[in-house]
This record gives structure tokens, sequence and C-alpha cells, in this order.
């Protein structure tokens, strides 16, 4: 398995492009030490069984589940593999080995044709930068037809919850609405103010709060903190959505430019979903950049 170094002045990040073009590690210099943020496993072969449960991967082309592996598109109907039990999750790159197109001592530009299980030909490109204090994520997903098809793009990072032993981390994030779902996870279009526990509009300490919410017009960036080191998350405009996730082993802030589903959303009529209409000429393009201080 082929791992990937870059490194800037106070960080250095290892990259995996065979098992999903991800991001494995980011480790930031905090002034005294080496301090890696995410979830990645001794072993990286893990990954090749395991491959969402590490790391920070792209999802593309579409981020989250897809109710039932099922949607409708300009009057046809299509069918995904299922791999969350009846759904299907977290889109096609995660699960194939990315082509290296370029890299240098701070950066790293991997590529992937969607093919096969995706029924429209497509390219999704990844590119992972490094600069002092900031780490850039970008995602492109084109059209290499003439059809337009629905996509979506977003990253799925697995965070640490141990950064700073003995102080929980903190999470930041300025939404006001969730959506509504079944016991399956799939939203059903309602949006319900947060409350309790899916209220993180102060910060508060994330403890035992088991959250998986899909937050939508999301304000400002999102601000993660372990004791004194703080990691903002600011996005472009078009990732208006971010979805949480906390179980014990570690949490999860996952920007997206749409919610789970939407694609049968969007056909049913709900509007804002986030849906883009990728053609020829109108790719969706996305970014994320992590910012670092000790607070």
């Amino acid at each position: 398995m082929r791992l990937i170094t870059i490194q800037s002045d106070d960080a250095r990040a290892t990259i995996a492009p065979d098992v999903g073009g991800r991001l494995l590690q980011l480790e930031i210099h905090d002034g005294m030490a080496w301090q890696p943020l995410l979830l990645a496993p001794v072993d990286p072969e893990v990954l090749v069984d395991e491959p969402l449960a590490w790391g920070c991967y792209p999802m593309t082309p579409w981020p989250g589940r897809i109710a039932d592996a099922h949607f409708a598109w300009q009057g046809r109907d299509y069918v995904l593999p299922a791999n969350d039990g009846p759904h299907a999750i977290h889109g096609r790159g995660v699960f194939n080995e990315w082509r290296v197109a370029a890299e240098s001592s701070t950066s790293c530009r991997m590529e992937l044709d969607l093919a096969g299980p995706w029924p429209f030909p497509a390219h999704a490109i990844h590119e992972i930068r490094l600069a002092p204090g900031e780490i850039t994520l970008r995602q492109e997903l084109r059209s290499t037809s003439d059809a337009p098809f629905p996509g979506g793009v977003g990253w799925h990072p697995w965070f640490r919850r141990d950064v700073r032993p003995g102080h929980e981390p903190r999470i930041g994030l300025d939404g006001a609405q969730v959506y509504e779902t079944a016991p399956d996870l799939i939203p059903n279009g309602r949006l319900v103010p947060v409350s309790g526990a899916t209220d993180l509009r102060l910060g508060p300490v994330l403890g035992e709060r088991r959250l998986d919410s899909c937050y939508r017009d999301i304000r400002g960036p999102i601000v993660l903190r372990w004791r004194d080191l703080e990691l903002t998350i600011a996005s472009t405009p078009n990732m208006g959505h971010a979805v949480v996730y906390t179980p014990e082993r570690g949490f999860c802030v996952e920007p997206q430019t749409c919610a789970p589903d939407a694609f049968n959303l969007a056909a049913r009529g709900i509007e804002d979903t986030g849906l883009a209409v990728v053609d020829p000429g109108t790719p969706l393009i996305a970014e994320t950049i992590w910012h670092w201080r000790r607070a």
C-alpha cells in the first residue's frame, strides 16, 4: 500500500491514495510535540476491510445515505450497491483506488474515474495542500459526457477524542436546525430546531452526547477544541450542510454540499437540500480549510 507524506513548518499529513484517496493522518506540532488529530489504524492494511472507520476520506459523488440504494433522475430509476443495510452510503470514492496525478513536498492531487456502480460518466479530483497553520482539502466532481447528473461531495474526518487526555473535546457549530430522521437515519425532509444534545451553538463539551445529525444553513466556521488546542473548519459557501457523528471511539464533523438522501428529497420537492446538477460546463467544486492554533 502506497503512503505519501507531505509536510509544512508545523504539520505533516499522511495520504493513502490506494484506499479511498484519503487523508490518513494529520499531525500538528503544538509547540511541544507532534500531535495526531485523526483516528488511524496502526496497520494501514486494515483500511481495506474497514474503509469507513478511519482518517478523513472524500465522499463523492454523494455524501451520507441514499435511501434503499435507489433514486430517480430525469424520468429514469437508478439502483446502487447497498452497503449500509438496504441503503447506499458515502459515495463511491472511499471504496476505490485513486491515481496520484501530482505531488510535492506540501501537496498531493489525486484523481478517480467514477464508473461501474455509479451510472454516469464522471471524474473526481481530491487535492490536499499544507501550509503553515492550515490544511486545505479541495474536491471537484466533473461530468465526462453530455448527460447531467445529480451530485454532492463532502469529507468524513474521524477525530480523536484523546488529543488532550483527560479533557473532553468541544464542538462549536452555529446551526439552528437539523433534519428529522427515521430510525435508520434517513431524513424525512422536515427540519426541527436544535435542542438539548443537538444544540452546539455555544461550543459545549462533547461528553456523552451521541449524535448522528445533519445541520443545515451553518453560519460561520465550525470550531473544535481540545483544552488549549483549537481547530477551525471553514468551507466554501456551497458547503452549507454538516453531519456531526459522535460514537464512543471518536467523533466526526463532516462538511458537505448537500443533505443525506438529497437526491430523493429533491425529487419529492424538498427545497434547499444542496443538491447540485453536474454537467460538462458546471463541475461541482468545494473546499474546506482547517486552521489550528493554541488558544
